[in-house]
Order: C-alpha cells, then sequence, then structure tokens
C-alpha cells in the first residue's frame, strides 16, 4: 500500500537546511512513496534572507523535482511582501503537472487567513480548484477557527488545516473538519494513538509529517501510522490522491 506525504520541505533559511537528497533518503527508508514539497525559503518570518522573489524561489524547487515522477510540490506564498499577481498565476498555471496547490503560513507571515491581503491568492485557489495547506496553531491569530470561516467563500478549493491545531487537544479543529466539506486535516506532530481517539471522519485526512524540521525524529514518529498502514488507506493514500494528484494537469 502506498504513502503520500502532503506537508514536506525543503531549503535553506536561517538555522534550517534541508536538501531534496535528506528528503528522498528519508522516504526511501520508511517506504514513503510520494511526497508534496514546500520551500520554506519563502517563510516571512525571516526575511532579511530574501535576495529574489517567491516565484525565483519556488522555481528553484521546481527544478530540483523536475525529474522526480513522485515528488510534487505547493507554491509557498508571501501576502506579507508581495501581491498575488499575473506572473504568479501564469508560473503556477503553467506547471500544474508538478504545482498542486498553495502553501499558507499564517504565523511567518504574521496575519490572519482573513487578511485581504491573502484573499487575491484564496480567490484565485478557488478559481483553479487548488489545494491549500495553511498552518494552523493557538495563538497568533492561526487556530482552525479562522480558516474554517473562510472555506465557504471559496468552495472550488480544498483546505488543509496543517496540525490541526498544534499545541491543543485537536478537538476545536476536529469538529471543523467534519462539518466543512472542503475544509480537511493533517496528523504532523499528532501520535497514531492521539489521532484515533479524535473522531475525524476518515474521508477528512491526510498524512503529514512535517519532515524533514525535525530530523532527529523525522518518520520515526510515524512509525505506528507505518505499522497500520494497511488498514489506513484512506488516511496514508487515497484521500490524498483525490485532493491532490487527481486535480493535477498533464
Amino acid at each position: 500500500m502506498q504513502i503520500i506525504d502532503t506537508h514536506v520541505h525543503y531549503g535553506s533559511i536561517n538555522t534550517f537546511s534541508m536538501s531534496l537528497e535528506d528528503v528522498c533518503s528519508l522516504m526511501k527508508k520508511k517506504e514513503v512513496d510520494v511526497a508534496v514539497i514546500s520551500s520554506i525559503e519563502n517563510a516571512e518570518l525571516y526575511d532579511e534572507h530574501f535576495e529574489n522573489s517567491s516565484i525565483e524561489a519556488n522555481s528553484k524547487l521546481l527544478r530540483e523535482i523536475r525529474s522526480f515522477s513522485n515528488l510534487y510540490m505547493q507554491y509557498w506564498i508571501r501576502p506579507k511582501f508581495e501581491e498575488m499577481n499575473e506572473d504568479i498565476a501564469l508560473f503556477i498555471t503553467s506547471n500544474r503537472d508538478k504545482i498542486l496547490g498553495l502553501k499558507i503560513h499564517p504565523f511567518t507571515s504574521s496575519m490572519c487567513i482573513n487578511d485581504n491581503k491573502i484573499k487575491p491568492y484564496l480567490e484565485f485557489a478557488d478559481k483553479n480548484r487548488l489545494t491549500v495547506s495553511v498552518h494552523t496553531a493557538t495563538g497568533y491569530a492561526c487556530e482552525c477557527r479562522y480558516l474554517a470561516e473562510i472555506c465557504g467563500y471559496y468552495p472550488g478549493a480544498d483546505f488543509i488545516a496543517v496540525h490541526m491545531d498544534l499545541m491543543t487537544d485537536h478537538k476545536e479543529a476536529v469538529q471543523f473538519i467534519n462539518d466543512i466539506p472542503n475544509l480537511y486535516g493533517d496528523v504532523s506532530w499528532i501520535t497514531y494513538n492521539d489521532y484515533k481517539k479524535l473522531g475525524i471522519n476518515e474521508e477528512k485526512i491526510v498524512f503529514g509529517s512535517d519532515i524533514p524540521i525535525n530530523m532527529d525524529t523525522a518518520y520515526e514518529f510515524y512509525d505506528e501510522y507505518f505499522f497500520h498502514r494497511e488498514k489506513e488507506a484512506k488516511l496514508l493514500y487515497d484521500n490524498a490522491k483525490r485532493i491532490f494528484l487527481n486535480k493535477r494537469k498533464a
């Protein structure tokens, strides 16, 4: 049974340095078949490092994965410093075979998902049926409740509440995910035992690891998920295939 990891990182920024070789090595070790990657080099919290545009940073990742049939990406946006524009739109739509959606990180952008600066990106995602992964966590207006408020305005897009509210018991996020048709969750940094207690609709959850942010644990944190891979096909593969791979264009 195959595994799709929808939450993988790449790039060098501040103290992080995550090469594609690291990612592929970790995937091979744990038999993870497909990865959806985003470039941390677009994280606006570390804006002093910017020497190029988000298109250039995302192009770097695209070039690296282009020759891999099992690697895809999301376009990590910079709403704090860049407005959505025709060049970004053209770059994404011209590379839909590899770019499967948008990555939004409200914490590193210092703005809530409902901010007016983000709305043009969401309108673009809605129009082009993209999957949008959004970091959710307690504090700094990153909670899933804000994401839940906007999902209905963009029915053409699918949204993933990454972490399902990190540093919480996840119960509020799960309620929103179960109730809202185009909102999903991922299990990054949630133990398998805790996940099984959440009561989440098995059609509304995808596997995401957040590797290689923490190289010390990496995929080992998810060993229990992998042990149960045969009975967790929807979580580990089917749902992600539906909302990511089935929407890509050749």
